[in-house]
């Protein structure tokens, strides 16, 4: 950009040729005066003129596919998982070729250990049960032979002291009472023995029902350590929630994307706009897009989905920015491939002849916007409708008509009228 300046006693005049700046192209005439006029002297005016009003705002981006098909971490993977392998990325892929590779190493070391835990308590059944046999058949044996005691000290009781002495008497009938009740506890036992040994080895089952659940689990997690593609295409990495593409060692959880096979027929923009610049972005505009492989090929689109909020791009970032995609009119495949870098201008407005003024020549309180108009006795409150506007231009729809003059800061008092 170049200014010419002419300078005489009574004015300063400043001819500016078409400029860009922050997305907005205008062409305009200026004509600044500060003369020994009493009624403009020591205010900056300006001279409105009809005039082209054009704003575009620039995107930055990248290629995508319209439709894509998401590869996603196997929904029946239990728990988080190390990633082991990735295909390198716009790597050509056939249906069923892996993509991505789960580290199973943790996984078959939980597994053996879970499959000795269970083969353990079915050692401790098979024991348990051999150790419940030896006690029910010692009870059994010790209730036989407690039986016959019991019979011969009842067959050869006798009351006859001419035979047997008191205490004789009195011992057998002690072991006929000491017998009876070693009898009640051989029966108790053999009752209750039998309930234990049920409830122990529902116990040991019960143990190896939890194994057998993880030996399951982790059978089936080792089963889908291999991420295949679904269908022949190029696979496009994902990046994560901080923007990083997946890398070995990345922890990865059931569900997770982590990457694309896009239908390359069909191609879109996907870019993004400064919050500061997005004035005037809306759905239907048209874009001029450029590739940066092939800067001197434009390329056309529409503006087709806006964010309604902006966001930073990175973490961290206080920089925000609005996200928008583009329809492109025309996919060639041979040279538009996913993740390709592209730049973009947004046609935010294209106007025809309308009278625009800087903004800092407007002035505004409660919803009502003015300027100071020039007239021969000073500088008047003249009220104005405005139309569309830009970063530092507004297009002016009633109030003002071409060769009005304009106070481009607020004049004096002494000034007004």
């Amino acid at each position: 950009m170049r200014n010419v300046f002419n300078f005489d006693k009574c004015s300063l005049r400043i001819k500016a040729k078409p400029f860009i700046r922050t997305g907005v192209l205008a062409s305009t005439l200026f004509l600044m005066t500060a003369c020994s006029d009493p009624a403009s002297e020591g205010v900056l005016t300006i001279d409105v003129n009809r005039s082209d009003f054009k704003v575009d705002i620039p995107a930055a981006g990248e290629l995508e596919a319209s439709n894509s098909t998401t590869v996603n971490v196997p929904m029946g993977l239990r728990g988080p998982q190390s990633l082991a392998w990735i295909m390198d990325n716009f790597s050509t892929v056939k249906a069923g070729d892996v993509v991505a590779r789960m580290d199973g190493t943790r996984e078959s070391f939980r597994l053996e250990m879970e499959e000795l835990d269970y083969d353990r308590l079915g050692l401790d059944s098979q024991i348990q049960s051999q150790k419940d046999r030896t006690i029910d058949k010692t009870l059994t044996t010790d209730t036989k032979l407690t039986a016959q005691e019991q019979e011969l000290a009842e067959r050869f009781f006798s009351e006859d002291e001419r035979v047997y002495t008191k205490i004789d008497i009195i011992d057998q009938m002690r072991n006929q009472d000491y017998l009876e009740a070693k009898m009640d506890f051989y029966g108790w036992g053999l009752s209750q023995h039998g309930s234990q040994a049920e409830a122990e080895q529902e116990l040991i089952k019960l143990k190896q029902q939890g194994h057998k659940a993880k030996i399951n689990r982790f059978s089936s997690n080792l089963k889908q350590m291999e991420i295949v593609a679904p269908h022949d295409g190029l696979f496009v990495a994902q990046p994560g929630w901080n923007g990083a593409l997946p890398v070995p060692g990345d922890m990865m959880w059931s569900g997770m994307a982590i990457g694309l096979l896009p239908d390359t027929s069909k191609m879109q923009a996907k870019l993004y706009v400064l919050e500061s610049e997005a004035l005037g972005l809306a759905i239907g505009k048209p874009v001029t897009l450029y590739l940066d492989a092939y800067p001197e090929l434009a390329l056309s689109g529409t503006l087709t989905q806006l964010d309604a909020l902006a966001k930073a791009k990175e973490q961290d970032s206080p920089v925000n920015y609005f996200e928008i995609t583009v329809s492109l009119d025309k996919t060639m495949v041979e040279i538009m491939q996913p993740g390709r870098q592209i730049n973009a201008m947004v046609h935010a407005l294209d106007l025809e002849d309308v009278i625009t003024v800087p903004n800092q020549a407007l002035f505004q309180k409660s919803g009502e916007y003015w300027v100071y108009l020039k007239t021969s006795a000073g500088f008047k409150k003249q009220s104005v409708t405005l139309g569309n506007r830009s970063l530092n231009r507004t297009v002016i729809t009633a109030g003002l008509k071409q060769g009005d003059t304009i106070a481009l800061t607020t004049p004096p008092k002494r000034n007004r009228v």
